[in-house]
C-alpha cells in the first residue's frame, strides 16, 4: 500500500532538478526580456480609458479573450473588467502581468519560442490558436504558467459578469429563501 502511495506521490510532485530547471528557464526568459531589442514601456494614448493596460496590452487581452471565449453576442467587456481588476493588485503582480503580456506578444519571443515572425496580435486567428496551444503545451514551465494566467484572467472576467450567466444556465447568486 505504501508503495502505491509513494508512486502516486512521485508522479504528482516534480523532482527538485526538474523544478529548478523549469523555474530557472522562466527566470532567464523574463530576465532576457529586459534586454531584448524591443521597447517594453507602457504607452497610453491621450485619453486612454485604461487604468492598468497600455493600448497594446489591451489589444493582446482582447485577442486572447476572443480566441478563448469566442465572439460573444453578449456585451461583456473582458478588457475593461480585467483592467479594473488588475489596477488594484499589488505592484509585483502588475509588473509580472506587464512582463507576461510583453513577452507573449513580442515578435522576438514568438520567433525564439516557435519560429513565428509576427506578434500575437498580428497573427491570423488560426495562427493565434496554434500559438496559444504552443504556450499551453510547452516544455517550459514559464510558458505554461503564462498561458494559465491569461486563460484564467480572460475566462474569469467573462464568466463573473452576470450578463454571461444565462448563456451557461446559471441563475445567479441567490440565498435559498430567494429561490422561492
Amino acid at each position: 500500500m505504501n508503495q502505491a502511495i509513494s508512486s502516486v506521490k512521485d508522479k504528482s510532485v516534480p523532482s527538485r532538478r526538474k523544478f529548478l530547471k523549469e523555474t530557472f528557464l522562466g527566470a532567464v526568459f523574463l530576465g532576457l526580456s529586459r534586454f531584448a531589442p524591443i521597447s517594453r514601456t507602457v504607452v497610453r494614448s491621450d485619453g486612454s480609458p485604461y487604468l492598468f493596460f497600455s493600448d497594446d496590452e489591451a489589444q493582446v487581452i482582447q485577442a486572447v479573450a476572443e480566441r478563448l471565449i469566442g465572439k460573444s453576442p453578449l456585451d461583456v467587456n473582458v478588457v475593461e473588467r480585467a483592467d479594473r481588476f488588475l489596477a488594484e493588485e499589488d505592484e509585483e503582480i502588475r509588473e509580472q502581468i506587464h512582463d507576461l503580456l510583453w513577452v507573449f506578444n513580442a515578435p522576438f519571443f514568438a520567433f525564439l519560442f516557435d519560429f513565428r515572425f509576427s506578434s500575437f496580435v498580428g497573427m491570423s486567428p488560426e495562427n493565434q490558436d496554434s500559438y496559444l496551444e504552443d504556450w499551453m503545451t510547452s516544455n517550459v514551465a514559464f510558458r505554461r504558467t503564462g498561458f494559465q494566467a491569461l486563460k484564467r484572467l480572460c475566462i474569469s472576467m467573462y464568466y463573473t459578469d452576470e450578463k454571461s450567466w444565462r448563456e451557461i444556465g446559471f441563475e445567479g447568486m441567490f440565498l435559498p429563501e430567494d429561490r422561492r
